[in-house]
């Protein structure tokens, strides 16, 4: 049994259960020794673990009823090529931002109403000053 099985597992009438996964922090998942990985690519270790880590042996299999067995090769068969360039594509733009010295950065959550953008480090009061408002309407 490994070491951190409690940390995954509760009881309920008498008998242990599976938590739910969602009810979990990433901490937790970690200390039973699951990795951040994607659902396909979990799908893929899973055929692997079911063919005794055999790559060959995921690409011969014959349990075509299995829900899993259309993504054994670690690819969506039903994605067109056209949605993975799309993927692709903002996946090498997304790398190219994180590549840029933090400097150059711009972050878009801090921008003002004009379209101006504000460096993270720059502070911006956005409080409304209501005196100063009224004092200019009254001239």
């Amino acid at each position: 049994m490994k070491r951190n099985r409690h940390i995954g597992v509760e009881r309920r009438d008498g008998f242990d259960v599976g938590r739910d996964p969602r009810d979990m922090s990433a901490g937790d998942l970690e200390q039973l020794g699951h990795a951040r990985v994607s659902p396909l690519r979990a799908l893929r270790l899973k055929c692997l673990d079911c063919c005794n880590d055999s790559a060959q042996e995921v690409r011969l299999c014959t349990a075509v009823d299995c829900p899993s067995w259309p993504f054994r090769m670690g690819k969506n068969p039903w994605a067109s090529e056209a949605r993975r360039e799309i993927g692709r594509s903002a996946a090498r733009r997304l790398n190219a931002e994180r590549a840029a010295p933090q400097s150059d950065r711009l972050q878009t959550s801090n921008s003002l109403s004009d379209g101006a953008k504000v460096a993270p480090e720059q502070d911006v009061d956005f409080s409304l000053n209501l005196t100063d408002e009224k004092e200019e309407n009254q001239k």
